[in-house]
């Protein structure tokens, strides 16, 4: 196939060799782009979807820290975008949500909370709210912050509860209060929101914790470019349409 020799030619070169799975031939389109876009020199919005549609490339070849900085780097033009505050938002998510898992809780709270704040401007699917709160209260766990966990598992539930089919992660959250409130000797909250668990599994079609669970069809541990972002697979890839624009 022939792609054009500008910015948008090997930005469209690197989404359809991702799709292929080159992606060591995808970074290097992205990269190419990258210095296209920088020479035209007013294409930021460009620029900030090589950078992001990078990190995702990352996370794919398992290299998070590189994730983080193409993440970081996306995240700088965007906010010097017009109308990219859910890119934003959903940047600040994979962000904190990625540096949670690599054991980087402080900044992991700060893009939390900065996503948050988008979202009070720019609001997005539930489901990526809830993850937020779900994530912050990972966070505050962790720092032995039991009345704040408390309240984002709370808050979580209230976005789960605005989507559907998220039963599964509706009884993560009455599992981790149930646990808080274990923890904290308050036995009735305990007990009240484990037994919510147990009823939200039951309808997700798993079994409470405790019981043995379900047959599941065999396989092998998760290739890593089978993974979604921490954001969800929402956050896959962009574009690289302005928010808001129809696609050709």
């Amino acid at each position: 196939m022939s792609y054009p020799q500008d910015g948008h030619g090997f930005f469209t070169r690197a989404l359809d060799a991702e799709d292929r799975g080159r992606l060591d031939e995808a970074e290097t389109a992205y990269q190419q782009a990258i210095v296209l876009f920088e020479e035209e020199g007013d294409a930021e919005q460009e620029q900030a979807a090589c950078h992001y549609n990078l990190g995702h490339l990352y996370l794919g070849m398992n290299r998070p820290g590189r994730a983080v900085t193409a993440y970081e780097r996306a995240l700088q033009l965007f906010r010097r975008s017009a109308g990219s505050g859910r890119h934003q938002a959903r940047t600040h998510l994979i962000l904190g949500s990625l540096l949670l898992e690599m054991e980087r809780p402080r900044e992991a709270e700060e893009h939390l909370l900065d996503a948050l704040g988008q979202y009070l401007d720019a609001p997005h699917e539930p489901v990526d709210q809830a993850q937020c709160h779900v994530n912050l209260a990972r966070v505050y766990e962790q720092g032995a912050r039991t009345s704040q966990a408390v309240t984002a598992y709370n808050r979580a539930l209230d976005f789960y509860q605005e989507a559907e089919d998220t039963a599964a992660e509706q009884a993560e959250c009455f599992t981790a209060l149930g646990r808080l409130h274990e923890a904290a000797g308050r036995m009735l909250e305990s007990g009240s929101a484990y037994a919510a668990a147990a009823r939200l599994r039951r309808a997700a079609g798993r079994p409470p914790l405790g019981e043995d669970p379900a047959e599941e069809p065999a396989g092998g541990e998760e290739h890593p470019a089978d993974r979604e972002p921490p954001g969800g697979a929402d956050a896959a890839r962009d574009t690289g349409l302005v928010e808001g624009e129809d696609r050709p």
